[in-house]
């Protein structure tokens, strides 16, 4: 009887000790992986410098000389970095689209040829005489924007101004330079 009893404690002192180690396994591989990751991360952090949060080269293609055209993803633009922090609920009005179109007017460079493309019917004509920048409606900016950047002859020579990762990785794919709105919105000062 007593050869029974050890038999029973040692049977369940090895489903403890199974259990033990099942615990030990589901919480040390996931660790694991958060530690390399993170590892990981900090070393592209100190390679390329301390950033924006984004993937080195996720935002930004560096390419030498100023673009000449600057398109704008209108509503993105208005949503991500005209009203941060305010009410949203007007964000698709015409104040809206005019406090961009204004700022737009004061880039600081009066050369470059500026299109803000927001998603929509376009308003009564009255409202669209600008020679620059320019308005344009259509019913997607994004394709409009992408399109426009395909069928250029040096996509090199855009940007195309959003927040907005797929339409900045379709039109970098395409050779255009991804500007954020916050970095465009800085140099409308003047």
């Amino acid at each position: 009887m007593n050869g029974r009893k050890n038999r029973r404690e040692s049977a369940r002192f090895g489903i403890g000790r199974q259990f033990a180690r099942g615990v030990f396994e589901a919480v040390w591989i996931p660790a694991a992986f958060v530690f390399l990751g993170l590892s990981w991360a900090q070393l592209v952090t100190q390679a390329h410098g301390a950033g924006s949060g984004y993937a080195p080269g996720s935002m930004e293609l560096r390419v030498p000389g100023e673009p000449s055209l600057w398109l704008i993803d209108g509503f993105n633009v208005v949503q991500r970095s005209l009203l941060g922090g305010r009410d949203r609920a007007e964000w698709w009005t015409a104040p809206r689209r005019a406090e961009l179109m204004s700022r737009a007017a004061r880039f600081d460079d009066p050369g470059a040829e500026i299109w803000v493309i927001f998603d929509g019917p376009a308003p009564t004509a009255q409202q669209l005489e600008c020679a620059n920048p320019r308005q344009v409606f259509a019913d997607s900016a994004d394709e409009w924007l992408v399109t426009r950047v395909r069928d250029s002859d040096d996509p090199s020579q855009i940007a195309v101004v959003t927040a907005d990762r797929r339409l900045a990785g379709r039109a970098r794919g395409r050779g255009a330079r991804i500007i954020s709105p916050n970095e465009f919105l800085e140099r409308c000062c003047g």
